[in-house]
Order: C-alpha cells, then structure tokens, then sequence
C-alpha cells in the first residue's frame, strides 16, 4: 500500500537523531509527487461558507477525528522500562551502591534479564532483610512497575496526540462516499485546492503529505529511548510521522493532510490556505444551498461546476455550470382560502 517514493521519503524522516535526518530531501520528494489538486468535501453550513469566503480551515487534534486511531503510535514499554531501570542502577551504582555489594550480586545486577527485580534484590540484601521475607516485597514491587508501564502506555501516545494539529484532504473530487460522509449525503460541497502553481516553499504544500496505509502502527520506542539518551539531538519531529499512518480501511479516501508540528500551533484555529481553484456542487443540493455557494462563488470569480449520477455506472460526473448566478429560493406556495 506505501508507494517506494513513500517509503524513501519516510526514511529520511525517520531517524532518532536530529542530525542524520534529510528533512529537505523528504520534502523535496514529497513535492515531486504532490498531486495537481487536493479536495475538501464541506456540508453547507454558516461555518464551512464563511471559510470558503476568507480561504480558511479548521486544524485541530487528531482526538477530534472520527478515526479512534488517527495519530496513533505504539510503544514497547518493556523496552523503555528496562531502559529507564538501567539509568537508574548505573546512577545508584555511582553513588556507592557497587561497593556495598558483593561480587556475584553486582554481576547479577548487571546482567539481569529483568533489572527491576534484580535492584530490588540488590536493595533488599544491601539492607540485610533475610531472603525469606523478599518474595511479597518482590512482588509488590513488580506490581508497581506494571502499573508504571500501563500509565507510560495511556499517557506517551496521548500526550503526542494533542501536540498535533492536522486537517484532512483527498487527492479525489469523485469518491462517492467520501460525497456521502463528509459533504452530507452528496448536499453539500468539494473545494479544489490547485497545487502546481505554489511553490515547495509555500507553507500549504510544505506542510501537507501523504497518508501512509498501513496494518501496523507507528513505532516509536526508537524516539522515546534516543530522547532519554539525549533530549536535545533526538528528532522531535517523529509525531508527525505518527500521524501520517492510517489504517488500509481508509485508503478509500486518498488523503493527503496538512501536519501543523506544536511549535506552530499550541490550539485548534483557523488555518489559512490558497483560493480555490474551483467549486464542485453535490448532485442532491437544494436550491438554497446552490443559491448560497453559488454567491460565494460569482462573488470571488472561482469556477464551478455540478456534479451528477452517471446514468450506465456507479460513478460521479460533473460539469461546468456557465455564469454562476445564484438561484432564487423558490416562492412559498399561495393559500387558497
């Protein structure tokens, strides 16, 4: 499902470190393959028409998606637990702590598969408790640390979630379901976003990439580890790896999206993008839905054409609709006493 442009792409994203990233040479890529337009279906509202009036969007939290997995990233906690005891013994040991032990438990200590319990045994013999009574302060131990991961598990993901502001598009003007579920029920309208003419400096291309389908989620244990080895060489940017990463359930809609890293943008806001290049109407609008997109239209010279049901396939066409004047509503039907 990931394109091999995709994939070089990510991989020069993707490294721990700052310093061995080739950030420019990704976006570089990513521009290179960037489609001609990119689409966003809208339901005629007061909020979605006063955004096509001053060329804005809403960016927002991947929480706030209809996706429960949109952004998400696993972890390995085993890992960075192990990791993090680690630290923690070569600390202790600094301190003094190799001194009181003896030869064979400090061997041990270094090279326990599992170096909770084994500083735990270590603390428990420098302190002369007889071996008998370990077993239940072991385990209460190991409780502790289980529920340490569990937190670490909820609260790492979580918290590179709502550090995140994106919104979605779709490299694809025809899908029907994506008329169906984000311009209701084919009521509403698609705005064409033209790419070819914006430079890669541009910040609406730059910020906007490809959706990644995949089975498995985003890694991130490397960043967490080269994080706790070293906060300030470590690739901040691996969040919005994560958000790039979407279940092959969704590839249906060919999303390309705009990634704001927090830096940016601390809330959900309006986000300004380029004018339309043209306006797509859904085959089942009213009259006055027509009448108000249509203003908007005429009113800032954007093109538009009408969308309809192919009469021989399961498929959308559309055409361009000449001098877009806005229809008058209908008039209310006369009483007849």
């Amino acid at each position: 499902m990931i394109e091999d442009w995709q994939q070089r792409m990510v991989a020069w994203m993707a490294h721990e470190k700052a310093q061995d990233m080739r950030l420019e040479d990704a976006l570089a890529l990513k521009f290179e393959h960037r489609p001609p337009s990119v689409f966003k279906y809208r339901k005629v509202d007061d909020y979605s028409l006063q955004n096509l009036e001053t060329d804005f969007v809403w960016v927002c939290s991947p929480t706030d998606y209809n996706d429960p997995y949109d952004s998400s990233l696993s972890i390995t906690s085993n890992e960075l637990s192990s990791f993090i005891l680690q630290q923690g013994i070569q600390e202790l040991l600094k301190q003094g702590l190799s001194e009181d032990l003896a030869p064979e438990r400090l061997q041990k200590l270094l090279t326990a598969t599992n170096p909770a319990v084994a500083l735990q045994e270590a603390l428990l013999g420098q302190d002369q408790i007889p071996e008998e009574f370990w077993p239940p302060l072991i385990a209460a131990f190991e409780e502790q640390i289980q529920r340490w991961k569990k937190t670490m598990e909820q609260s790492l993901p979580a918290s590179h979630k709502a550090s995140l502001k994106i919104c979605s598009f779709s490299a694809t003007a025809e899908s029907i379901i994506m008329w169906s579920h984000y311009a209701d029920q084919h009521r509403g309208f698609c705005i064409e976003y033209d790419l070819e003419p914006l430079p890669p400096t541009h910040l609406f291309p730059r910020m906007l990439y490809p959706v990644l389908y995949s089975e498995k989620l985003f890694d991130a244990t490397p960043y967490y580890l080269a994080m706790l080895q070293d906060r300030k060489e470590f690739n901040i940017l691996f969040p919005a790896l994560a958000a790039l990463y979407k279940s092959p359930e969704w590839s249906y809609e060919q999303e390309w999206r705009l990634v704001i890293p927090s830096n940016m943008v601390k809330e959900a806001t309006r986000w300004r993008v380029p004018k339309p290049k043209r306006l797509y109407l859904g085959s089942r609008m009213t009259k006055e839905q027509k009448r108000d997109v249509l203003a908007i239209a005429r009113k800032r010279d954007i093109e538009v054409y009408q969308t309809y049901l192919a009469e021989d396939s399961f498929c959308l066409k559309s055409s361009l609709v000449e001098n877009p004047e806005p229809t008058a509503p209908e008039a209310p039907p006369i009483e007849v006493d």
